[in-house]
């Protein structure tokens, strides 16, 4: 998509009925007649309708089709677009539905009005789960086989769980309805009826990833209780935020599950074949070749990591040997006639160019051959010797252009010739002054592009128009100011601008025939973009996997040193050899790393940073191991501090700490290090206040204290993590108190 568009709703839908068509297209038409658009055929090929400055457009061909409603909104206009595949053998009919906006205006959609009412007309999935057309009440004895439902590996579409509400039991039934409506199709809606309901479903989900007191929490893919080793990947939304917030509350749960699906990849037997509908659309292939698209085809084995690495190595370009063609030259001195036979040789390609002599008044003639892909020769002959021969550039492999001139004096000429070609290029010009007859060739390179198609139909179109009005303007000049008079004049007159509109129509037929090839083109494009975006997708996750594993075995070759250098130090003698005790902790992301501070760091107490962690985790899969092990040695490292600290064995801050440490004790590089705030951020209320973080009233009676000191998981970039702390080792709790882990916070750049 372009960079002035944003995809804010995208469902993929899965329906066994036959046709699709039928049902799609009565449920889509009833909702756009609520618009003020004409009732729509179901059989028509086209249906096209503007109403207030809204455009619809209907199109069918075979087992395919797509719907396209623009409206404005705000300084662009939101686009709902509907397209959809029959069922053939081997796949199941698929619907696509998609909200984008274009330009500046709302940056969020709910759910297409139609969909509810498609919903209730078949069992429709998402090729997983059934997609209700509403909420589900879940009883007590429907929670076991509910849970099979969240768990089928196939579900592609979250599930919003409604716990029951103390303070308001009808409350859930009402917030319910409200999600089920605005996330119809890309999400499962269910209300726990009862208490009973919620304490056994609670029971299967387990102590982490239950929801209650009136709370909503949305299950992501993929979902199993017993091996979930990150709840907080499933976000949960506490009943007292909803009730004091009604609606807003309501609306973030929304806009976190169709954020959650609007950018996913579809699936791969739809995105094969949406590129062929999208050329059936436009007539450029058949309904047949969707069923080609999905024929069962040879497995393709997974790249091994070396296999990935060769790859790698081939994609390095290589100077490649650069070839000019040959020509070869044969002057003839006859008086009044020129003789020229030039040959270049070009790669994928040749070119002949001959000129002989004509036998009338002196005059030359001149015959061009190429033996190219696509090359095109136009020659053109004058009496008195003068010639004038030119070909046109071809696009590939070969492609010739002549062009020669001759004097009449005494037969002397004058004869270029160029030949360009995609992989070589020879050019042949002659000069005169040589002699009578004397012909000189020389051979040059010369690179043509090949020419944008679209843009040749575009200016040969603008210019037709262009020339042509200005003969048309002058010939009706010509008429109003000459004396005709009577019928004559007003037919000219109208038959020029008869004419004028003729053009300006074939204009607009050229341009409309056009756009759909150039979306075609532009769908191929596109695919081959993906297909390589993901390959160099596998190469950098390839990269960032080595470097993670270098950062590993970094980590522990400084952990065996540190351990050697202590023991080294109790013993006095060397241990080189030796195995250390404890095995070294490896976190998989940043909250594995939170979790395991809290069990075995005693001078650390982590705050409520888990949240904004778990999104870290989620949002930057690739990066999260990395920053995981920086914030684990970070946090190693506060705690070996504040331990020292708090027993008097050592009295300077952190920043001392790992700018002088000694062997045997756990720092970080004091670049990653920032123990202050700018006085801008420090003092503004709308940057300090979410660095402020709670405490207990030990370490600040108002239970928060503004935290500046923090370390940057990642200088520069985005997103650079940031851990916030406040160091209380010298104080009453003698322990380093972790307000915040995640995303930059705002600042005077950001804001």
């Amino acid at each position: 998509m372009a960079s002035n568009v944003t995809r804010l709703y995208q469902a993929v839908l899965r329906d066994p009925s036959v046709p699709i068509s039928i049902p799609l297209c009565r449920t889509f038409s009833d909702w756009i007649a609520g618009k003020g658009f004409p009732p729509a055929d179901a059989g028509g090929p086209r249906v096209e309708a503007e109403v207030d400055g809204a455009r619809l457009t209907m199109e069918g061909h075979g087992d395919c089709g797509r719907y396209t409603l623009e409206e404005p909104r705000g300084e662009g206009h939101l686009c709902t677009r509907v397209t959809y595949a029959e069922s053939v053998p081997g796949m199941t009919g698929w619907v696509v539905v998609t909200v984008d906006r274009h330009g500046e205006g709302e940056a969020a959609a709910n759910a297409p009005g139609f969909l509810p009412a498609y919903l209730r007309t078949a069992r429709i999935t998402d090729g997983g789960v059934h997609v209700e057309d509403g909420p589900m009440a879940l009883d007590e004895d429907d929670v076991q086989r509910f849970v099979h439902t969240m768990t089928e590996p196939r579900r592609r579409v979250p599930i919003v769980v409604v716990s029951v509400d103390p303070q308001n039991p009808g409350a859930g039934r009402a917030r319910a309805d409200y999600l089920a409506g605005a996330v119809a199709g890309v999400s499962l809606v269910v209300q726990l009826t009862d208490q009973r309901a919620q304490d056994r479903f609670n029971k299967a989900m387990g102590s982490d990833l239950g929801v209650f007191g009136g709370g909503i929490r949305t299950y992501v893919t993929p979902f199993d209780p017993a091996d979930e080793r990150y709840p907080y990947r499933h976000p949960p939304m506490g009943g007292a935020m909803i009730r004091d917030q009604g609606i807003a509350a309501l609306n973030r749960v929304v806009d976190g599950v169709i954020g959650e699906t609007a950018r996913r990849k579809l699936p791969d037997d739809v995105q094969q074949t949406l590129r062929i509908v999208y050329r059936v659309l436009a007539g450029r292939a058949e309904s047949s070749e969707i069923a080609t698209a999905v024929a069962p085809r040879p497995a393709k084995s997974a790249l091994t990591r070396e296999e990935l690495r060769l790859r790698m190595a081939a994609m390095i370009q290589r100077p490649a040997p650069s070839g000019i063609g040959a020509v070869i030259e044969k002057p003839i001195v006859t008086k009044g006639a020129v003789g020229v036979e030039a040959e270049a040789a070009v790669a994928n390609g040749a070119a002949t160019v001959k000129a002989e002599p004509a036998a009338a008044n002196g005059a030359t003639a001149v015959e061009t051959e190429a033996a190219a892909a696509n090359g095109a020769t136009a020659v053109a002959a004058a009496p008195n010797g003068v010639i004038t021969a030119e070909a046109g550039p071809a696009a590939a492999n070969g492609a010739v252009s002549v062009r020669t001139e001759a004097a009449a004096a005494n037969g002397a000429a004058t004869v270029g010739t160029k030949t360009a070609a995609t992989n070589g290029a020879a050019t042949a010009e002659t000069e005169p002054g040589v002699g009578e007859g004397a012909v000189a060739v020389k051979s040059a390179p010369a690179a043509v592009p090949a020419p944008d198609l679209g843009e040749l139909a575009r200016t040969v179109a603008d210019r037709v128009i262009r020339e042509l009005r200005g003969e048309l303007e002058t010939a009706l000049g010509l008429a109003t100011s000459s004396g005709t008079t009577g019928g004559d004049s007003g037919r000219l007159l109208r038959e020029i601008r008869m004419l004028g509109a003729h053009l300006s129509g074939l204009r607009d037929v050229v341009t409309e025939r056009r756009r759909d090839e150039l979306l075609v083109q532009a769908e191929d494009e596109s695919d081959r973009l993906a297909t390589e975006v993901e390959s160099l997708r596998d190469e950098h996750r390839l990269l960032q996997e080595e470097y993670a594993e270098a950062v590993t075995s970094t980590r522990k070759l400084s952990e065996r040193v540190r351990w050697l250098e202590r023991t080294l130090a109790e013993a006095g003698q060397p241990v080189y050899g030796v195995t250390g005790e404890q095995p070294v902790f490896e976190p998989a992301n940043l909250t594995e790393a939170l979790l395991e501070a809290r069990e075995n760091l005693h001078h650390i107490v982590v705050g409520d940073t888990d949240g904004v962690a778990a999104r870290l985790d989620l949002d930057h899969p690739a990066q999260c191991r990395t920053w995981a092990a920086k914030a684990w040695d970070a946090l190693r490292a506060l705690d070996d501090f504040a331990k020292a600290r708090s027993r008097g064995e050592f009295a300077g801050g952190f920043y001392d700490w790992c700018a002088h440490g000694s062997p045997g004790r756990f720092t970080i590089p004091t670049g990653m290090l920032s123990m202050r705030e700018s006085k801008t951020v420090a003092s503004r209320h709308k940057f300090s206040a979410p660095r402020t973080f709670a405490v207990p009233p030990e370490v600040n009676p108002l239970g928060q204290v503004l935290m500046e000191a923090h370390i940057k998981l990642r200088p520069i970039g985005y997103p650079a993590p940031r851990m916030y702390f406040h160091d209380d080792s010298g104080g009453a709790t003698g322990k380093i108190w972790i307000g915040y882990l995640g995303d930059h916070l705002p600042n005077t750049r950001t804001n």
